[in-house]
C-alpha cells in the first residue's frame, strides 16, 4: 500500500511538473511573438508583423476599423509603417497572461508608439488585449483589441470619481 501511494504522489508530481513546463514553454513562445510584434514595428516589416497571427485572425484598430486575417493586417500595416507610423517603435509590455485552457491565453498589454528617439510616456496610449491559441505546436494571436488608455482625459473631467460613486452605491 505505502508504495501504491509513493507511486501516486510520483505520478501527481510529474505531472504538475509536465504541466508546469508545458505553461513555461508557451509563456516564452507568447513573448516571443510580442518581441517579435515589437521588432517588426522598428524595422517597418508589415509581413513579420503578420507572422504573429493566424490566417484568420481579428485585429480591431484603437479607432474601431476592423482588419480580418494575416493578409490584411499585413496590408494595413504596410500603409501605417510608410505613412503614419514610419520612423517609429512600438513600445509594447505584457502586463499578464492568463491561461483560460491548455491552448488558449489573454495577454493584457499597455504600450505607446514613440518617435524614434523619444523617451517612455509615463502613461501609456494603450492596452491591447491579445488572445493567443495553440496552432500546430505554435502559439498565434487569433484576436487582438487595441484600446486606446484614457484614464487621465476621464479623471480630469470627473467620470471616474462618479463612477466610483456609482459602484459604491450598488455594492451597499
Amino acid at each position: 500500500m505505502k508504495k501504491i501511494i509513493i507511486s501516486l504522489i510520483l505520478l501527481i508530481g510529474l505531472n504538475l511538473s509536465a504541466q508546469e513546463s508545458s505553461e513555461v514553454k508557451a509563456r516564452n513562445q507568447i513573448e516571443n511573438k510580442i518581441k517579435t510584434l515589437v521588432d517588426a514595428w522598428a524595422i517597418g516589416d508589415a509581413e513579420l508583423f503578420a507572422s504573429s497571427f493566424s490566417e484568420d485572425a481579428d485585429f480591431t484598430v484603437w479607432f474601431g476599423m476592423k482588419l480580418k486575417g494575416k493578409k490584411e493586417i499585413a496590408f494595413g500595416h504596410s500603409i501605417i509603417f510608410k505613412e503614419f507610423y514610419a520612423n517609429t517603435v512600438w513600445n509594447l509590455k505584457i502586463d499578464k497572461i492568463r491561461f483560460v485552457g491548455p491552448e488558449v491565453a489573454l495577454v493584457h498589454c499597455s504600450g505607446s508608439v514613440l518617435k524614434s528617439g523619444e523617451d517612455n510616456l509615463s502613461e501609456p496610449d494603450a492596452v491591447p488585449l491579445l488572445v493567443f491559441q495553440k496552432i500546430d505546436e505554435d502559439w498565434k494571436i487569433i484576436t487582438l483589441q487595441n484600446t486606446p488608455f484614457a484614464v487621465n482625459e476621464f479623471r480630469a473631467n470627473g467620470d471616474i470619481r462618479r463612477m466610483k460613486k456609482i459602484i459604491r452605491a450598488y455594492k451597499d
